[in-house]
């Protein structure tokens, strides 16, 4: 199993917290670019799959959690990532 498939099955079992380091490299390896904007904003866009996900980056802690958690999930799954 290759790092890719790691990130996606730790990512499909995630409790309630994932770490933002692993979720830029995953998506990255998705084929996503990511654009910092103002603040903690930052967006990642998929040229080949005309898909972009928008997220604040998560402050104090690094992880993604709750509601922001639940929507990459979904994102990822509508594209066939998951």
């Amino acid at each position: 199993m290759g790092k890719q498939e790691k990130l996606l099955d730790k990512l499909r079992h995630a409790g309630n917290t994932f770490a933002w380091s692993d979720l830029v490299t995953l998506l990255a390896q998705l084929g996503y670019e990511k654009q910092e904007m103002a603040g903690s904003r930052v967006r990642f866009l998929n040229r080949e799959h005309d898909h972009i996900i928008r997220l604040h980056k998560p402050h104090p802690e690094n992880h993604l959690k709750g509601g922001a958690l639940k929507d990459v999930r979904e994102q990822l799954k509508i594209r066939g990532f998951l």
